[in-house]
């Protein structure tokens, strides 16, 4: 049985059950049990998590809502277009060296109705060239919230379980082409 590894922020954390659920029987499905925040946290939590993960043949990612926040009111975003593609970067490369036979794919970020996350689209575009550079399918989940705004939860940044259940489909769906 083949396993999945999935790797992401809270929203992660929301679908993991489904998409474990829905290939129940079919692959084994983990994660870590910690948020994995920002492109740079999961880059560098990636070393701790690995010991108590399976193996995975495939890796479901997604880091950069958090990298958007202006957390400390600067007037920036937590991290910089550079340095957030330079993350991005080296996570491909790490998840390479680590896990050389495991296919990658790399999920986009999905809309708030938090007016700190009024860049998604731009970092999203971010995130699509460093995947095309290394020839990673993307799984684009913007569109999805975006054509219903419906499904974002009333904290305005996660999703209702319907949004999580329409999302956590769409994972599996991706993923079910490589089992």
């Amino acid at each position: 049985m083949k396993e999945i590894l999935l790797l992401g922020d809270s929203l992660r954390m929301g679908y993991e059950p489904i998409v474990r659920k829905n290939l129940e029987g079919i692959a084994g499905v983990s994660g870590p049990e910690e948020n994995g925040r920002w492109a740079g946290y999961t880059l560098n939590s990636l070393r701790f998590w690995i010991p108590s993960l399976p193996k995975p043949d495939i890796i479901h990612w997604n880091s950069g809502l958090w990298d958007l926040g202006d957390d400390y009111n600067l007037g920036r975003p937590f991290s910089l277009p550079e340095e957030y593609e330079s993350a991005l970067e080296r996570m491909v490369t790490v998840c390479g060296k680590l896990f050389p036979e495991a296919k990658l794919i790399m999920a986009t970020t999905m809309p708030t109705d938090n007016p700190d996350s009024s860049d998604i689209e731009a970092y999203n575009e971010i995130f699509k060239a460093v995947a095309k550079r290394h020839n990673i399918e993307v799984n684009d989940l913007f569109p999805i919230v975006k054509n219903d705004p419906s499904l974002i939860g009333p904290d305005h940044i996660h999703l209702t379980e319907e949004g999580f259940k329409i999302v956590g489909d769409r994972v599996t769906e991706v993923i079910k082409k490589y089992l």
